[in-house]
């Protein structure tokens, strides 16, 4: 979005407060609701929501790297889901995971993501027994900071777990990054038009 569209409404809510007083005290002095009342207080109401909308926009917003698999490998809300619903810690540290799996000598996490087809992105698909070498590695190399990060070790393990599962299964994977912290509507717009799998 350009930076400036928010401001049309910002401007919008002002002059449509700005017609809402005095269209308040003539609908006092007449005894009835005039039409310049109804007008301008609709649009308060349409512009103010909008403005609400802007400035709480990004608190919904919280990223997390989740697997995403060639074919499904298990039920809803059975035990393959369990990295779907975590992420939020190897999001917060990717940038020192990729500097630890450079050190280790591995593939980094960002070599199986991050594409999605949602977002008409081509997915790039890789084995699953390569990715749970990287994080198994990832998991024992975390030291100092690393080591004490919130969520992460328990992100590791529930991507390791879930890669384990696909190894078995045969079913390829891809990293993609999740925007939104409750996605159970994103998830049901999209399960027509992926390809693939969160579990």
């Amino acid at each position: 979005m350009t930076w400036w569209l928010p401001l049309i409404f910002v401007a919008g809510l002002v002059v449509s407060v700005l017609g809402l007083v005095p269209s308040i005290a003539e609908t006092r002095g007449r005894g009835s609701p005039t039409l310049g009342l109804v007008g301008f207080g609709l649009f308060t109401a349409f512009f103010g929501w909008a403005v609400v909308q802007w400035v709480i926009g990004p608190f919904p917003i919280r990223p997390r790297i989740v697997p995403y698999f060639t074919k499904e490998l298990g039920t809803l809300g059975g035990s393959t889901m369990v990295a779907f619903r975590r992420g939020r810690g190897l999001y917060r540290n990717i940038d020192a995971l990729e500097r630890l799996a450079g050190a280790l000598g591995v593939r980094p996490l960002s070599a199986y993501g991050f594409t999605y087809d949602h977002y008409e992105q081509e997915v790039r698909w890789h084995r699953a027994a390569a990715g749970l070498e990287t994080v198994q590695a990832l998991r024992r190399g975390m030291t100092g900071p690393l080591a004490h990060a919130p969520d992460l070790a328990q992100d590791l393990e529930a991507l390791a777990a879930v890669l384990g599962a696909a190894a078995e299964a045969g079913a390829d994977f891809s990293l993609v990054l999740r925007l939104f912290a409750k996605d159970s509507l994103q998830v049901v717009c999209t399960r027509e038009v992926r390809q693939g799998s969160f579990w």
